[in-house]
């Protein structure tokens, strides 16, 4: 009985431990189009960087909140190649207008 517990709960730890390492927030590369900020699981409550690779890239970054009032206008381009954008909320919209794929990070 006692090795089967422990057995038990050193299975739970491994799990949880494996579980945490999952959440870690990934790049996410967008291209032209509009987005909901929770289908693309874009972090809620906290800043995001954005940021375009290719250095002849130019594009336009809206953040739409759910009453359509725009929260956040950004341009990423040669000179700025990365920005960081204000904490999302549930509902919003990002829009993004360019030539380039964007990264969230």
């Amino acid at each position: 009985m006692k090795k089967s517990t422990i057995v038990f709960f050193i299975f739970l730890l491994l799990s949880f431990t494996n579980l945490a390492q999952n959440t870690s927030a990934a790049p996410i590369n967008l291209s032209q189009g509009i987005y909901n900020v929770r289908d693309i699981n874009l972090p809620i409550g906290s800043p995001v960087t954005a940021r375009i690779n290719d250095p002849n890239g130019r594009v336009i970054i809206f953040v739409i909140d759910n009453n359509q009032y725009m929260r956040e206008l950004t341009r990423l381009d040669s000179q700025s190649n990365e920005q960081t954008l204000k904490p999302f909320n549930y509902g919003y919209s990002v829009i993004i207008f360019g030539n380039t794929p964007v990264t969230f990070s």
